[in-house]
């Protein structure tokens, strides 16, 4: 399967134009509303997630940010819909397609036994605390990869394993 990582715009344009069977978890901020995809029967599931990203409840002046962090309960389902996955293409999307995204993608390349291809359209910086909470809700040991972006193309970056 590929697993990849984008930015909300870049989703919905993915999503009005597949071709293969894809399966979207597609991860918002408290305060917005839903994303709106294109019917298409290409789609075979959403997922949808909502919580803020934050990884401490205050900035590095001791101020906080005012906004929930992320809980386990906010992941509620993640296992089960991956779980349930019959498709070759999963997408995964916070706003920009950097931190919320990429820290549920390595989770969920980890519980699928690193055996996916995880492609992503920016350098990316998975939110630690979203990281540790999808694990827990894959009930994966987590921390176990060690990852480096590899170039591949223009625009796509690839996961692998380091020994760094």
């Amino acid at each position: 399967m590929v697993i990849e990582i984008c930015s909300q715009k870049i989703a919905q344009e993915r999503a009005a134009s597949l071709q293969e069977d894809t399966a979207i978890i597609s991860i918002v901020s408290l305060d917005e509303k839903d994303v709106v995809f294109s019917d298409s029967d290409k789609i075979s599931g959403v997922l949808r997630l909502k919580f803020n990203d934050l990884k401490e409840e205050c900035d590095e002046d001791g101020i906080p940010y005012g906004r929930p962090l992320p809980r386990s309960g906010d992941f509620e389902g993640l296992r089960r819909f991956v779980e349930d996955l019959h498709c070759e293409r999963l997408l995964i999307h916070c706003w920009e397609g950097t931190s919320r995204s990429a820290a549920v993608a390595a989770a969920v390349y980890e519980f699928r036994g690193r055996k996916d291809t995880m492609l992503t359209h920016s350098r990316f910086a998975p939110n630690p605390l979203v990281y540790i909470l999808a694990c827990s809700e894959l009930e994966i040991r987590r921390g176990s990869l060690r990852c480096k972006t590899v170039p591949e193309g223009e625009g796509t970056w690839r996961l692998s394993e380091s020994d760094a």
